[in-house]
């Protein structure tokens, strides 16, 4: 009695999962609650504002210094002040050598264009888990709907071996294996159901949201995949290449930035300086002068900073060449591996729809009507119906593990669209 009740609430969920006006999360909904709700979308956007506004300031030319002083104050009495006493007001401007301002600048915007692109990079990565999570979700929803349902058909058995054993044409050891394969199926059943609760937190993680209940949510049918050359020379504007070529012609700049510090630096300073007292000879008041200078630095010994840093910046240059080179085989090896993938899936899906399929089920209706005559035994017949249900979760699982697959090669591919 318990048992009844419970697969009655069990079937009571059934239908309100399934009624018409409820509807579950599609996949274009996760996607766009995903982008929506990322921390880290909004943590880059950011940065590349940041960097975009020190890109700016690094280019420009630093403040003017306005320097006030006195000169000539007597020794014996410098709150005095004599013919010889000068006081000046004045201002400077540093003029970094040679190009430093627009390598500079140069330099800030490709590490803005590198940001840019690790958004770019960030958002395939963000769509990449949501597609998965949401086809593990679709996928377990499924295969829970599977397992139901095959429960239902071996109830429906276990009333048959009921009535053929009260018409004494059937055994007791019959009624006792229906019974226990529907306590396995149960377990099956839960099992499922801890699937589906695993994909709702998963998805739950991305999109913010539990999925609600609603209709069976349908796989989607994504054509095959675009052909291997195309995609690998889509694959040179990936995202994550791009940023690292980005960092590299900034890399480049910093390189050009180490040979600017071989060039001196000018300084330019003017002013105006007010004389005290009166000239001796003439007795009138000294005139006030006007002056400026220009100096420059010497980098004349460079071992020490100069070549060091340029040594510095020319390693990192090189490096970031191999670091290129190192993540281009990884995709492409990535690629190859799940276009292959996609592949094999589609072959095994194919003969599994084609020919596994249709004979389970045409086995499952000829070992029932031979049982119904007592041509065939009840072992027989729940082998036959076990074997069903398998190939129809097998179906599902390779349904799954080939969408999986072009989730990674629409990731490679940089795709965004569903």
């Amino acid at each position: 009695m318990q048992a009844c009740n419970r697969w009655q609430v069990f079937a009571a969920i059934l239908l309100i999962t399934t009624a018409p006006g409820a509807v579950a999360m599609e996949l274009a909904l996760a996607e766009s609650l995903a982008l929506e709700n990322d921390p880290g979308l909004l943590a880059l956007e950011q940065r590349a504002q940041a960097r975009e506004a020190s890109s700016r300031a690094d280019g420009a030319l630093p403040d003017p210094e306005l320097f006030i002083g006195a000169q000539g104050l007597p020794v014996d009495d410098p709150l005095d002040a004599d013919m010889m006493t000068q006081y000046r007001i004045g201002i400077r401007q540093r003029l970094p050598a040679g190009d430093t301002l627009a390598l500079r600048r140069e330099s800030g915007e490709q590490e803005r264009n590198a940001l840019e692109a690790r958004y770019q990079a960030r958002k395939l990565e963000v769509l990449r888990q949501t597609r998965s999570a949401w086809i593990d979700w679709a996928a377990a929803r499924q295969a829970l709907a599977i397992a139901r349902s095959s429960r239902a058909s071996f109830e429906d058995l276990l009333e048959i071996t009921e009535a053929r054993y009260r018409a004494g044409t059937g055994r007791q050891r019959d009624i006792n294996q229906a019974r226990l394969e529907l306590a396995l199926l149960d377990e099956r059943i839960l099992e499922r159901e801890t699937a589906v609760d695993d994909s709702v937190s998963r998805l739950e993680r991305w999109t913010g949201r539990i999925p609600e209940p609603g209709r069976q949510p349908k796989l989607p049918a994504w054509s095959s995949p675009p052909d291997l050359s195309r995609l690998e020379n889509e694959l040179h504007a990936h995202p994550i290449l791009a940023e690292l070529e980005y960092r590299q012609a900034a890399g480049e700049s910093r390189v050009g930035l180490a040979r600017q510090a071989y060039r001196p630096q000018w300084m330019i300073e003017a002013g105006y300086g007010h004389t005290r007292g009166n000239d001796p000879m003439s007795g009138n008041r000294q005139s006030d002068k006007l002056f400026a200078m220009v100096s420059f630095s010497l980098p004349l010994f460079t071992a020490n900073r100069q070549d060091q840093r340029l040594s510095a910046a020319q390693a990192e240059q090189r490096a970031l060449g191999h670091d290129i080179s190192d993540r281009h085989k990884e995709l492409r090896g990535e690629l190859d591996r799940q276009n292959r993938l996609w592949q094999r899936h589609s072959q095994r899906l194919a003969l599994l729809e084609q020919e596994v399929l249709v004979a389970a089920e045409n086995t499952v209706e000829s070992t029932m009507t031979s049982y119904r005559s007592d041509r065939a035994s009840f072992d027989e017949l729940v082998r036959a119906r076990l074997a069903l249900l398998d190939q129809e979760l097998a179906a599902i699982d390779l349904r799954r593990k080939r969408l999986q697959a072009a989730v990674q090669l629409r990731y490679l591919a940089g795709e965004t669209e569903s």
